[in-house]
């Protein structure tokens, strides 16, 4: 049913402009007289409604012209932004290398009697920890087992494999690592050591503390020098927390290293004195 009245009205419009149509030429063609006004005064408002269509219809056209030439200029605005994004972000990573290795730099002048050489950490630990990085200098470089492992924020490691053209390195949050180091503040004696609990919170735990020492959190520690690794007043980390027994006896402190190793990129190498 509903078909049958759409296509009655679909033959009724095309009717009514055929009508309309003839009428408007008629009214053309005959001039100015009493039947041309008559037709013109009958037609107008149909007149006005096939204009008020037919501009309604250019405008509709122009419209969605328009908005298809804003989607392209909208898309390649989109484009340039995220080139734009792309670049800067690129700029902003070479301006933090290059603060880096500025950094690296200055730490090795300031080791002259050490030498050493710089390095770029490509490979972590395979068990998602930081107990263990791979470095891209080895033995070619003059890198051996034993060898110190720092940053200019503080004290990394040291190598425990040395290939050709690359090297590991046991990090300090390494249970099976162990360094002295003493309290800036006060010049106690202790010994940083890795620990399996707190290595996977990336923190490590200072053990063997002097009896009557004034441990306070925030406490900076330091390389002690007595192992002949690293040398001495390098930063090692800082006492988180302070662990004490029943009697007040200090059993254990925790300690957040100073090297963020979660943006470890580039270390330097301590390979022998000058």
């Amino acid at each position: 049913m509903s078909s049958f009245f759409k296509k009655r009205g679909v033959q009724l419009a095309a009717v009514v402009t055929a009508a309309v149509l003839l009428c408007v030429g008629i009214a053309h063609f005959i001039g100015f007289n009493p039947v041309s006004s008559l037709l013109r005064t009958v037609l107008s408002p149909f007149q006005n409604g096939v204009a008020y269509i037919s501009h309604k219809v250019s405008d509709t056209t122009d419209f969605i012209r328009e908005m298809k030439s804003y989607k392209e200029e909208n898309e390649r605005l989109v484009r340039e932004m995220n080139e734009l994004k792309k670049q800067n972000k690129d700029i902003t990573n070479y301006r933090e290398e290059s603060e880096r290795l500025k950094e690296i730099l200055g730490l090795q002048e300031s080791l002259s009697n050490y030498s050493s050489v710089a390095a770029t950490v490509i490979a972590y630990s395979s068990n998602n920890r930081y107990d263990t990085i791979q470095i891209n200098k080895g033995s070619l470089a003059g890198v051996s087992v034993g060898n110190a492992v720092v940053t200019p924020d503080g004290v990394v490691g040291k190598v425990i494999e040395a290939g050709p053209t690359w090297s590991v390195v046991s990090t300090i949050l390494d249970p099976g690592s162990a360094m002295g180091v003493k309290v800036s503040r006060t010049g106690s004696v202790a010994v940083v050591e890795g620990d399996n609990e707190l290595c996977d919170q990336n923190y490590c735990k200072m053990s063997f503390i002097d009896k009557g020492s004034n441990l306070i959190v925030g406490d900076l520690l330091e390389t002690s020098g007595s192992s002949g690794i690293y040398p001495p007043g390098l930063l090692v980390g800082s006492i988180r927390e302070i662990s004490s027994d029943a009697t007040g006896n200090l059993n254990y402190a925790t300690v957040e290293p100073m090297v963020d190793f979660d943006r470890l990129y580039e270390v330097l190498i301590i390979n022998g004195m000058n």
